[in-house]
């Protein structure tokens, strides 16, 4: 990708049937990589095989609003 913004945008596309109201997105500049990060729903987490999930993934970045591509 040639940018965050584009990235971001790609990111959000992929996730924008999964997860709760809120999302994380980190940009790492120097090593030009993101990271967008939703919080999976009760339902999701029920559909995860025992021992998959045992910790969080670290850092998160700043909580907002989820940003859900519109459907045309």
């Amino acid at each position: 990708m040639s940018s965050a913004g584009r990235l971001e945008r790609a990111a959000a596309a992929l996730l924008a049937d999964v997860g709760g109201d809120c999302e994380w997105w980190r940009w790492n500049p120097r090593r030009r990589i993101g990271d967008l990060r939703v919080p999976v729903t009760a339902e999701e987490y029920a559909q995860v095989p025992p021992g998959c999930v045992v910790a969080d993934a670290g850092e998160t970045g700043v909580k907002r609003r989820r940003r859900r591509p519109s459907r045309a």
